[in-house]
């Protein structure tokens, strides 16, 4: 299972309703206490899922999360499920500008400015 991205099952492959599904009826988990709606087909997936994870005891972790390498995760910037065994991925880490020479430091402003655009730039 090693090297790829673990996927759940789809709405036919499933075999009646999953024995986890009901943890996922009408979850209080938007804005206000309000419940998510989720159909039958999706409570089952997210079960299998959650077994997946190693929900039950005597289950050993089959997949883990991968959070997005950069930036906040959300819409459009999320994490991959990937199986337990697939190693971690680096950590990215930014230089220290304090712990280079200056050359190198003029190197990484000549970097960072191919980046720097006036003209498109929404911060200002």
């Amino acid at each position: 299972m090693s090297g790829e991205v673990w996927r759940g099952p789809s709405a036919a492959d499933l075999q009646g309703p999953h024995r986890f599904a009901e943890f996922f009826r009408d979850m209080p988990i938007l804005d206000g206490g309000n419940a998510l709606y989720l159909d039958d087909a999706q409570r089952d997936r997210l079960g299998c899922h959650a077994e997946a994870c190693g929900l039950r005891k005597t289950a050993p972790r089959q997949i883990k999360y991968w959070p997005s390498p950069r930036g906040q995760s959300g819409w459009g910037n999320t994490g991959l499920w990937v199986p337990a065994d697939t190693p971690d991925p680096p950590e990215l880490a930014t230089p220290d500008p304090a712990a280079m020479t200056p050359a190198e430091r003029q190197v990484l402003r000549a970097q960072l400015a191919a980046f720097d655009d006036d003209e498109g730039d929404d911060d200002a």
